[in-house]
C-alpha cells in the first residue's frame, strides 16, 4: 500500500512539473544501474524543487536523506516518511540532535544492503548560485558504513547536476544530466578509510563540476552570469568551457524580454483566486530559494482545486457538457502557457 502511495505521489509530481517547466530533459539515464545499491549526489540549488525533480523523474524508487528540521511537526513527519523521507540532522539543529544520525545512517546501510537507492545532497544546503560547494563527507560514511555491513555488496555513487535555465521563475526549463557510476569498491580497496573517503569525496566533487555550471568564483558570481543567456545554463558543458576564457568575453549579453502571450489575460482571469493568493504569500518568503517551491506547491493544490470549484459552479449553472469543456480548457490553457513562454 506505501508502495502505491509512492507511486500516486510520484504520477503526481511529475504531472505537476509538465503544468510548471516549459522543458525538461533528462541526459545520462542510462548511467543509473538498474538492481544494484546506488546513492545518488545532487547539487542543491533549489530547495524542495531538487529532490522533487529527481524522485519524480528517475526510473527507480529513492529515499531521501532531508533537513531534520522539516520533520518538526508530527503530521509533516508523517506525511513526508510515507514517500520514503528521511530526516539528516545538522549542527545546527543542536550538538546533541546529531547523535540520531546513527539510526539514519543504520536505515540508509539497510537499504542499500537490499539494492535499494538514497539520495543526498552532499553541499549540506541549498544556494542559488550556480557552482559545486565544498561536499561534506556524510555521503562517504553512509556508502562505507553499507559495504562494512554488506562487503559483498557492488554500491555505485551516481553524481546528478540539475541545471535551471532561472531557478525561481515559473515556466523555465531544467536539463538532469547523471553522470557514470562511481565504484564505492574501487576507492575503498587497500586504502585506509579516511584515505578512500577522501578520494571519493574529490571524484564526486569533480565528477559533479562537470555536470553543472561552475563559477568558481562566488563573489563575482552574479556579474559572470551577465555574460550568458539564461538558456545557456541548460548546457554546462559549454558554459564552463567559456568560463575558462571569461576574461576575453567582451561585453554582458543582454537578457530576453518576456514576449506578449495572447493567452495570458485568459489564464490570470481564470486563476484570480490562487494568484491572489500568491501575491499575498510570496513578500512572506524569506529564501530565494525556496520561491519555486511554493509557487510548486501553489501550482498542484490552489490551481487545480480552484478549477475543480468552478467547474462544480459551471455544472451546477448550465450542466455537464459545460462543465466538462470548461474543465479541460483550464488545464489545456495553462499547459500551453507554460510551453509557450
Amino acid at each position: 500500500m506505501k508502495y502505491l502511495w509512492y507511486l500516486f505521489v510520484k504520477m503526481y509530481v511529475r504531472l505537476g512539473f509538465a503544468f510548471y517547466f516549459k522543458k525538461i530533459d533528462l541526459v545520462g539515464i542510462k548511467n543509473i544501474p538498474r538492481k544494484q545499491a546506488v546513492l545518488f549526489v545532487a547539487n542543491h540549488q533549489n530547495a524542495l524543487i531538487d529532490p522533487l525533480l529527481i524522485g519524480a523523474l528517475t526510473p527507480r524508487e529513492l529515499n531521501f536523506l532531508t533537513r531534520a528540521d522539516v520533520f518538526n511537526r508530527p503530521h509533516i513527519k508523517a506525511l513526508l516518511s510515507t514517500v520514503n523521507m528521511l530526516p539528516i540532522y545538522r549542527i545546527r539543529d543542536g550538538l546533541t540532535s546529531l547523535s540520531k544520525n546513527e539510526e539514519v545512517f543504520k536505515k540508509c546501510y539497510h537499504i542499500l544492503g537490499s539494492n535499494g537507492t538514497v539520495l543526498i545532497f552532499p553541499e549540506g544546503n541549498h544556494n542559488i548560485q550556480r557552482r559545486i560547494r565544498i561536499l561534506s563527507k556524510g555521503f562517504t560514511r553512509i556508502v562505507f558504513g553499507s559495504l562494512e555491513k554488506h562487503p559483498e555488496k557492488e554500491i555505485s555513487v551516481v553524481p546528478v547536476g540539475i541545471n535551471y535555465s532561472n531557478a525561481k521563475k515559473y515556466g523555465s526549463s531544467v536539463r538532469i544530466i547523471f553522470g557514470k557510476p562511481i565504484s564505492v569498491q574501487e576507492h575503498r580497496k587497500g586504502a585506509e578509510i579516511n584515505e578512500a573517503a577522501t578520494s571519493l569525496k574529490n571524484e564526486v566533487s569533480d565528477a559533479m563540476k562537470k555536470l553543472v555550471t561552475h563559477i568558481e568564483d562566488h563573489q563575482k558570481h552574479d556579474e559572470i552570469t551577465k555574460f550568458f543567456e539564461e538558456e545557456e545554463f541548460l548546457y554546462p558543458e559549454k558554459v564552463n568551457v567559456k568560463l575558462l576564457n571569461i576574461n576575453n568575453l567582451k561585453k554582458p549579453v543582454p537578457q530576453k524580454k518576456e514576449h506578449f502571450n495572447f493567452l495570458t489575460p485568459l489564464v490570470k482571469a481564470n486563476s484570480i483566486l490562487p494568484l491572489l493568493l500568491w501575491k499575498y504569500l510570496s513578500p512572506k518568503i524569506e529564501e530565494e530559494e525556496f520561491i519555486a517551491t511554493y509557487k510548486f506547491s501553489l501550482g498542484i493544490t490552489a490551481f487545480p482545486s480552484f478549477y475543480l470549484l468552478q467547474t462544480w459552479v459551471v455544472y451546477s449553472l448550465v450542466g455537464g457538457i459545460y462543465g466538462f469543456t470548461y474543465f479541460s480548457l483550464s488545464f489545456l490553457s495553462v499547459y500551453l502557457f507554460t510551453k509557450s513562454r
